[in-house]
């Protein structure tokens, strides 16, 4: 709705993480991370004048590739509505290599 407004969003466990790296290369100290990605249950209330209040529950979902230079990073997001934190967990792997079109296979 174009009046949707969000009046207050709330983080209800702690999320998954995903994080992809490469092996230091000479002169490099510590591994370096390239993806990133994390899933976060929420629940959130939103006001429409049709439709009034409404609370919403769901996962929010970011990965980001291309974290070391000298590519430019990506980023991209999903708001999956009624599902679970398990659910979207499944998918976090599939989903840092989505965010930027490669299909799942592990860097090297």
């Amino acid at each position: 709705m174009a009046d949707a407004v969000v009046q207050w969003v709330k983080i209800l466990e702690t999320p998954r993480f995903l994080t992809i790296g490469r092996q230091p290369s000479e002169g490099e100290q510590v591994m370096v991370v390239t993806r990133a990605a994390l899933a976060a249950p929420f629940a959130l209330s939103v006001h429409t004048t049709q439709h009034g209040r409404s609370i919403l529950q769901g996962v929010f979902t970011w990965a980001a590739v291309n974290l070391a230079p000298p590519k430019a990073r990506k980023d991209r997001h999903w708001f999956d509505l009624g599902v679970e934190l398990e659910w979207a967990g499944e998918r976090l792997q599939g989903r840092i290599y989505e965010a930027d079109g490669e299909n799942g296979t592990a860097e090297r």
